[in-house]
C-alpha cells in the first residue's frame, strides 16, 4: 500500500498524539484515577510498535502482518469498553441505587454485542476472526455513543458534574464513537470508491479524541474529594417500596370506585 504525503503526515500525527498522550497520562498519575482508560491509552501505543513491526519484518499483505492487526483491533477495542465502563462507575459511583442497574445494562450490551458478532463470524466461513471483529466493533460503538450521549445528559439534568479529565474523554470517546457510527451505518460503502481519503478521515477523528483528552493533561490534575452519597441504596429501595405500596392502594381504590358504579 503506498500512501501520499498528506496521509503519512495523518499517520505520523497520530502516532506522535498517541505517545504523547501515553506520557502525560503516566507524567500525571492519571492511572491511579481512571486505570482502565490509562490502559487503553498504553495498548494504543503497543499496539501502533508490535504492527509497525510485523509490518517491516513481514510485509503489510502477509498472514503474521493480517492476523496480528485483527488480534490488535480486538483488544484494543475490548480496552476501550472497559474504559467506558469506568466512567460510567466514575459517574455514577454516588448513587449507589442506580449504579447497579446501569452496570447490569452494560453487562447485557456486552453479551448482545458479542453474540451478534460470534453468530456473524459463524456465518462468514472465508474470514470468521475479521468479520468477529467488525460486528463487534459496529455493535458496541453504537453502544458506546448512546451511553456516552446518556451520561453526559445523566450529568446535565442532575447537576453531577464531572471534572475536566473525565469530561473530556467522555466527549472524545461519544465523538469518535459517534463517528463510527455514521461510518458503519452509512458512508461505509458509499465511501468505499474514496477509500483512502477516507480513512484519513477516520485518522482525523480519532486524533480529535486525542487532542480532546491531552487538553487537560497539561496541567496538574486537582485533587479529587470523596463526593457525598447522594442516596443511599437501602434508603433507595425503602422508598421505592412505599411508592409501589401507595399505587397499589390507589389502584384498589380506583377498582372499588368504579366497581361501585
Amino acid at each position: 500500500m503506498h500512501l501520499t504525503l498528506s496521509e503519512n503526515l495523518l499517520w505520523w500525527l497520530g502516532i506522535g498524539l498517541k505517545f504523547l498522550l501515553c506520557a502525560l497520562v503516566f507524567y500525571r498519575r492519571l492511572y491511579r484515577r481512571l486505570p482502565f482508560f490509562s490502559l487503553y491509552v498504553v495498548l494504543l501505543v503497543v499496539e501502533v510498535n508490535v504492527v509497525w513491526w510485523v509490518y517491516r519484518e513481514w510485509g503489510y499483505g502477509s498472514f503474521p502482518a493480517w492476523y496480528t492487526y485483527w488480534w490488535a483491533s480486538a483488544v484494543v477495542l475490548f480496552a476501550r469498553a472497559l474504559a467506558v465502563a469506568e466512567l460510567c462507575w466514575t459517574s455514577l459511583k454516588t448513587y449507589p441505587a442506580i449504579w447497579p442497574w446501569v452496570r447490569s445494562l452494560l453487562s447485557l450490551i456486552a453479551l448482545v454485542a458479542l453474540s451478534y458478532a460470534a453468530v456473524t463470524a459463524f456465518r462468514n466461513s472465508s474470514s470468521p476472526l475479521a468479520t468477529f471483529v467488525l460486528a463487534s466493533e459496529r455493535a458496541l460503538e453504537t453502544a458506546f455513543a448512546f451511553i456516552l450521549v446518556a451520561l453526559v445528559g445523566f450529568g446535565a439534568r442532575y447537576m453531577a458534574v464531572l471534572d475536566p479529565v473525565e469530561r473530556n474523554i467522555v466527549i472524545g470517546l461519544g465523538f469518535y464513537s459517534g463517528f463510527q457510527v455514521i461510518n458503519n451505518t452509512f458512508m461505509q460503502e458509499w465511501m468505499s470508491r474514496y477509500f483512502h481519503w477516507w480513512v484519513s478521515i477516520r485518522v482525523v477523528a480519532f486524533d480529535i479524541a486525542m487532542l480532546a483528552w491531552i487538553a487537560p493533561l497539561r496541567k496538574p490534575l486537582p485533587r479529587v474529594e470523596p463526593g457525598p452519597t447522594l442516596i443511599d441504596e437501602s434508603v433507595a429501595v425503602r422508598l421505592l417500596r412505599e411508592l409501589l405500596a401507595h399505587m397499589r392502594e390507589i389502584t384498589e381504590e380506583m377498582k372499588r370506585i368504579a366497581r361501585s358504579k
